[in-house]
């Protein structure tokens, strides 16, 4: 992609996360290597193009994805002892990445959710496991009348990517997948800022990566009881239109619902992972939904895996309610592979 320079990602030592922050902080920053978008020169005029250092395409590749965390320290807003379960399951698994689909905290005005944040995530860090955030509604509560003040604690809070003052961005892994993170709190509608971005990211990066991957808060594709948020219908009307003609596969994960669902529509794999640690909404799992889970409650992250024209996920289940022998669980899978051969489920 044009208009790219080379940048090492790093935080400033003025950390309001204390010393532990700051050692994490600084353990994060080596462990990641970002490409930053500039125009003309200026870093700021177009939302960021990141990457993960250290892909080896020849290697399967692991990444996760999930929302809805909730981290706080409020023990009535979220499940901690299904969060910290997650967390610490994700750190063995050793992934490249990990996506956060929005309502990453409880409240984005208070900045102390972000600090519950970097402690229960420590693990992560010490392993230099770089953490790519979306917007959600719960990062604008308490901020009704100036969404400002959240913002800046979101970027404050994800200061070694470099995102302000952007809302959306891309990462890419390696040579296969390009992630696009959005922000489904910003309009979504046809020739909207986010919009035009969208589709222009997704015609630069056809052809080029085999997957492409959209990351954000409110399910575009859904069970149709649960209201709808704001645009995000917009994306599926958008690839029911687009899709047939590109030659990337595209799997679109949102959250928002506490719970877990899995669709495909118009040839587009969709899903809902908002199992992070928030309390658990039932799902009926009616209207072409696909993964014919029984349970009501599922505290997950979905465990993704690049491996040549692959892209395999996997729901891996936490269930905090029986012994650690029968805890994690993973009841659904589902392949989707590039265009150069059919897909498989």
């Amino acid at each position: 992609m044009s208009g790219r320079h080379a940048s090492t990602a790093s935080l400033s030592a003025a950390s309001p996360w204390g010393r532990a922050g700051r050692k994490a902080a600084a353990s994060l920053a080596l462990g990641l290597a970002l490409l930053c978008a500039s125009l003309d020169g200026v870093a700021d005029a177009e939302p960021p193009r990141l990457e993960v250092a250290g892909v080896d395409d020849a290697a399967p590749r692991t990444f996760v994805v999930y929302g809805d965390t909730r981290f706080t320290e409020r023990d009535d807003v979220a499940n901690p002892i299904a969060r910290r379960a997650l967390v610490q399951q994700i750190a063995l698994e050793k992934p490249l990445a990990v996506f956060i689909g929005g309502d990453l905290v409880y409240e984005g005005h208070d900045m102390r959710d972000y600090e519950a944040f970097t402690l229960e995530t420590r693990a992560w860090t010490e392993q230099g496991i770089p953490v790519f955030p979306a917007l959600g509604n719960h990062e604008f509560r308490e901020c009704n009348a100036d969404l400002q003040p959240c913002l800046e604690n979101w970027w404050r809070a994800f200061e070694a990517l470099h995102l302000a003052p952007h809302r959306w961005y891309s990462v890419s892994l390696g040579a296969s997948l390009l992630v696009l993170v959005l922000d489904s709190d910003s309009a979504l509608k046809a020739h909207s800022p986010q919009r035009e971005w969208l589709e222009h990211e997704v015609d630069a990066a056809d052809g080029r990566f085999p997957f492409i991957m959209l990351v954000l808060h409110y399910p575009p594709v859904r069970d149709p009881i649960f209201p709808r948020g704001r645009d995000e219908r917009e994306v599926a009307r958008y690839f029911a239109r687009r899709q047939p003609s590109l030659h990337s596969q595209v799997v679109v994960v949102g959250s928002h619902v506490h719970n877990y669902e899995r669709f495909r529509k118009h040839d587009v794999t969709y899903l809902v992972s908002g199992g992070g640690g928030a309390k658990p909404v039932p799902a009926f799992r009616m209207f072409g939904e696909l993964s014919r889970l029984h349970t009501s409650t599922n505290f997950h992250y979905l465990r993704f895996t690049l491996e040549g024209d692959r892209l395999s996920g996997v729901m891996v289940r936490f269930d905090p309610f029986v012994g650690s022998a029968e805890a994690w669980t993973e009841p659904d899978r589902f392949e989707v592979r590039a265009r150069s051969t059919s897909p498989a489920f």
